[in-house]
């Protein structure tokens, strides 16, 4: 057999060489022309630009160059030695780039723009279309070969008594159990679990078994027996123990290990089925790190020719009549707008102009143009552009414009391809053709539906949270609704019923937003369901208090993760938008699937505007910003500075946000009668509004009062609670006037929160669990054991009440008990030896008497049998109706800036380090070793520099945020901790003159640079008391160091 292979492998070989015969010249002479400045590459774009370059993105195009023929295969110096490669070589190279021309194609060395002559363009489509022909041939071969392989070991005489299908047939049997769902599918799970823990059960078996589709049915079908049949999956793969719904759980014991195993057998599935492709932009001979850089200067140096034409459909705006323009890849398609605009073409007309217009001169393109990328988007659209029928979104390239909307540019398969690199140039129509892109005026519908979606981003996660999608249909018949629940919450006092949270996993298919297609999406479903389970088991068990029976960690795929990963660290993708829809639409629906250090680089790519996306990306990558790049790597951020006194700073921040709050501009802060400016007083800035909005007199938040001695003078009180804030309720009754006045606070704090996000800023503000469900949409799910997660004393006590409610519900459920018995049990139901009309409750909120509960409830006492109507009031009014109206006006203030339905690519327990950063943590000398960089008189042997690492790690957390504070402006460390601060933390020697002691002096700082600057000190002591000093009376002022 091997023989045969060899010989049919010659055959396609020998077969191969007579076809290439006269390409092979072709490619002769395209590697021996890349020496020489082709019409095409960086030297011929060099020669035709005047001096100075180009500063925008619009050039008009040069007269057209001479064409240099083809060279000779024999009439170049070093043709001959190309054409002495052996035979066998030669052979071997065609048949490989044959099999994928797009990967083979890096063994290549030709210079960077060598690529672009037509003649090589020409050449490159024949090669594609004879390995096409070759790829038909091989795979008819290895068809054959498979064919001969199945009848040779797996003749129909064995069927299914082969030994290595006895796993597979123990899964076809306990399948067939299954799907009759008889006792709720025990016997049938037993057997699925032993084959997943005690046999070695492939993926390839797990697949092709069928248990994914019965498993996915069984534990999804809506019917009265679904719960019992998730207890019983629970009990077979948690050992959870059997559920009696007359007995109380408060902790049930569980063993994860089954669980654990088939969450590792599902991701190893969808591992081998997945096919989701990773658009990398990789250039021929680019190896290492210098494959991202090698794309960025082929971008920097080539140009788009484009025809900017009026719409057939339009006569009342003006024709282009400047000829084909080059714009620069990257552009953006509201850059070409504006170059329209700013020359009269966006202006409406009544007529036709028929051409008599003067032309603006184009010698002002650069200038015009560099201005133009300032303030992008700020202004309404008055044209709308179009590539054949197809709108373009103003914050897409024109790059991404033309490869996703122009028939010429696209694929020829039509659709993305599992592949490892794209070639930027490999596309020959894109820089060779003109093409044509229409304007028009924008009607009022387009411009508000550009509104929504100009980044093109909107759609990735509009479904992906349940509840922020419901919030906005505001239509009459939902503001109806809603008035008519309220109504019924206050006359009536009753409460909507909490939406299980668990229940939005259990589907069979992923949520509407994902739209791809791809063969593992039914196991990312089913793994999906079992995330589900492991993460809210408890609900099934009435529990209040439980944790996950799986850590999240184990569910990620590390397949998954590693494309992710790899797509988010190509410059082009993010420059371009061009982020393949798989990546968004499954981490969005899946966010389990990938750790968040993935998601929050995803975030931060696909949820602002392109500069922003870029920035983050230099700031992980600084060798992508180097001097040949800087041209077009350095984002075009518009920073807008403000200065502000310390004084009242609250107000300033108002007035600050209320300016530039909406704004795409990067803020950046400069205190009055202080030198210092840039990023340390920004950040500090941040932490400081942030501890303001914690003043008690603001009447923000519930918790205890606790004052606190600020700048050493003056007493402030503030709010503190443990478990983080949450808003203080406003009752039915509250005067309009403090309504508007806590609304008005809370808009602020949205506006603040998201545009400190959106600038990576750090805030210093624990907000609590509820709060973060509420800005995740889940509202609705919040019940009695959340409130864990806002008063544990509270928590406490309605627990109590509610397990005397559940031995209310026990004893009328005994049918063996008369009415009057009932009646009597029910009513000598006591708590702590109380009856609860002893207890001299009402239906006010506890805690705050003056707010009703419902419609006179300061005059309706509690008694047993209203007990569950004034534990789901109290509850209701406590998390959801008592904070509505401040968390409203919040959301309003937030969505002013971006989305806040892009924050459900995270888990409510994530969001604080999304906006807080990392949290306290112990800080070791190793770590501090390797992410802190001595300079300037230090090195890692030097003795300051080993007292400073000790000390360090000594510190307690009070102590890592004061001395956090002193060198860097935020008290908290970005995620990832110090690996993540950038700059890193440099400490560097303090001079002194010979007869100065450096023990006499304190350690200063850069808070823009984080620079620590560390006198040498005598011992240890003295430096730790050196900067103990520094940190608490170095705050909050900026001068020269």
């Amino acid at each position: 057999m091997g023989t045969a292979a060899q010989m049919r492998i010659s055959d396609v070989l020998k077969r191969k060489r007579v076809t290439k015969r006269g390409n092979g010249s072709s490619r002769k002479a395209r590697t021996e022309e890349s020496p020489r400045d082709a019409p095409g590459g960086p030297g011929g774009r060099r020669s035709s630009r005047a001096p100075g370059g180009r500063d925008g993105p619009f050039s008009l195009p040069p007269p057209p160059p001479a064409v240099e023929p083809p060279l000779s295969p024999g009439g170049a110096p070093g043709s001959r030695g190309a054409g002495r490669l052996s035979s066998a070589a030669a052979r071997t190279t065609s048949f490989l780039a044959g099999l994928n021309p797009t990967r083979w194609g890096r063994w290549g060395s030709n210079p960077l723009g060598s690529h672009l002559s037509n003649q090589e363009y020409s050449v490159e489509v024949k090669s594609n279309t004879s390995s096409s022909g070759n790829k038909e041939k091989i795979k008819l071969w290895i068809h054959n070969q498979a064919k001969k392989f199945d009848e040779n070991h797996f003749g129909s005489d064995q069927g299914s008594s082969h030994p290595a299908l006895s796993t597979l047939n123990r899964l076809l049997v306990s399948l067939e159990h299954l799907d009759s769902m008889s006792d709720n599918g025990l016997k049938a799970l037993h057997e699925i679990r032993s084959v997943i823990i005690d046999s070695d059960v492939s993926s390839f078996e797990v697949i092709h078994s069928g248990l994914v589709t019965k498993l996915l049915s069984f534990l999804t079908s809506a019917n009265c027996h679904r719960d019992d049949r998730l207890r019983t999956f629970l009990k077979v793969f948690l050992q959870t123990s059997q559920y009696d719904q007359d007995m109380v759980y408060e902790h049930i014991l569980t063993s994860p290990g089954p669980l654990s195993a088939l969450v590792q057998k599902l991701n190893a599935c969808i591992s081998q089925l997945e096919q989701f492709p990773v658009k990398v932009h990789d250039l021929p001979g680019a190896v290492g790190g210098g494959r991202g850089t090698s794309a960025l200067k082929f971008f920097n140096t080539h140009q788009l020719k484009c025809n900017l034409q009026r719409h057939p459909s339009c006569s009342n705006l003006r024709q282009w009549r400047g000829g084909p323009v080059k714009i620069d890849p990257l552009a953006l398609v509201q850059a070409i707008e504006r170059y329209l605009v700013i020359r009269g073409y966006g202006r409406i007309r009544d007529e036709d102009d028929g051409g008599t217009d003067e032309e603006n001169s184009d010698e002002d393109i650069d200038d015009t143009m560099a201005a133009m990328m300032i303030n992008q988007g700020q202004a309404r659209h008055k044209l709308q552009f179009l590539i054949g029928d197809h709108p373009l979104p103003y914050g897409m390239t024109v790059y991404q414009a033309i490869r996703q909307y122009s028939g010429g540019a696209s694929q020829p398969d039509g659709h993305e391809t599992d592949t490892d690199s794209e070639n930027p140039m490999g596309c020959a129509n894109i820089w060779v053709q003109t093409h044509t892109i229409w304007y028009r005026p924008v009607t009022e519908e387009d411009r508000s539906s550009a509104a929504v979606g100009a980044s093109g981003r909107s759609n990735q996660s509009s479904t992906s949270g349940s509840g922020s999608s419901s919030r906005r249909n505001k239509g009459s018949s939902g503001s109806k609704s809603t008035a008519k629940r309220k109504d019924d919450l206050w006359t009536d006092g009753v409460v909507p019923e909490p939406t299980s949270i668990l229940h939005q996993y259990l589907s069979p298919t992923l949520p509407e937003s994902v739209t791809i297609q791809d063969p593992s999406l039914q196991v990312i479903s089913l793994l999906r369901v079992v995330y589900g389970l492991s993460r809210h088991w408890g609900h099934l068990y009435k529990l209040h208090s439980f944790s996950a029976a799986v850590p999240r960690l184990e569910f990620v795929n590390s397949k998954l993760t590693a494309k992710a990963n790899r797509q988010l660290q190509d410059p082009l993708a993010i420059m371009t938008g061009n982020i393949p829809s798989w990546l968004t639409q499954v981490a969005y629906a899946c966010p389990f699937l990938f750790p968040f250090e993935t998601r929050h680089l995803l975030f931060y790519t696909t949820s602002f505007d392109r500069d922003r996306a870029l920035q983050r990306l230099l700031d992980m990558t600084p060798d992508l910003s180097g001097s040949d790049n800087s041209e077009r790597v350095t984002p075009r951020l518009d920073r807008r500075k403000r200065t502000v006194t310390r004084d009242d700073l609250l107000k300033q921040a108002e007035a600050v946000m209320q300016d530039l709050g909406s704004s795409r501009a990067l803020l950046e802060i400069q205190y009055e009668n202080e030198v210092g400016s840039g990023l340390g007083p920004t950040l500090e800035f941040y932490a400081l509004v942030s501890r303001e909005l914690q003043r008690a007199d603001l009447d923000m938040w519930r918790g205890e009062t606790v004052s606190v001695l600020r700048g050493g003078e003056e007493m402030v009180k503030y709010v503190h609670s443990q478990c983080g804030l949450f808003p203080s309720p406003l009752g039915h009754n509250a005067k309009a006037a403090h309504v508007s006045r806590v609304r008005s606070r809370f808009k602020l704090l949205g506006k603040f929160v998201a545009k400190a996000l959106m600038d990576s800023r750090m805030l210093d503000l624990p907000l609590s669990m509820a709060m973060y469900k509420w800005m995740l949409g889940q509202e609705n799910t919040l019940s009695l054991a959340d409130m864990e997660h806002l008063d544990p004393d509270l928590a406490r006590s309605l627990q109590q009440l509610h397990q005397v409610v559940q031995e209310k519900q026990r004893i009328e459920r005994n049918t063996n008990l008369s009415p009057a018995e009932i009646r009597r049990r029910v009513e000598g139901l006591q708590l702590d030896g109380c009856l609860i009309e002893m207890l001299g409750l009402d239906f006010t909120l506890p805690g705050y008497g003056q707010i009703e509960l419902r419609k006179g409830g300061a005059n309706m006492g509690v008694s047993v049998h209203n007990l569950e109507d004034y534990l789901r009031l109290a509850v209701h009014w406590t998390a959801v109706e008592g904070a509505r109206r401040q968390l409203e006006a919040f959301r309003e203030g937030f969505e002013a800036v971006f989305p806040l339905s892009q924050l459900t690519l995270f888990y409510a327990d994530e969001l604080e380090q999304l906006f807080c950063g990392s949290g306290p943590s112990l800080w070791d000398v190793k770590s501090l070793m390797e992410c802190c960089r001595p300079d300037h008189g230090y090195s890692h042997d030097s003795r300051a520099i080993k007292f400073l690492f000790e000390i360090l790690s000594n510190y307690l957390p009070d102590e890592q945020r004061a001395f956090l504070q002193f060198v860097t402006g935020s008290p908290r460390l970005p995620v990832g901790g110090f690996k993540s601060l950038s700059p890193p933390l440099t400490i560097v020697r303090k001079t002194f003159e010979p007869n100065e002691n450096p023990d006499d002096y304190l350690p200063s700082v850069m808070t823009c640079v984080n620079y620590l600057k560390l006198p040498d000190y005598s011992d240890a002591k003295v430096m730790r008391e050196r900067l103990q000093v520094a940190a608490s009376e170095g705050q909050r002022s900026f001068h020269l160091s």
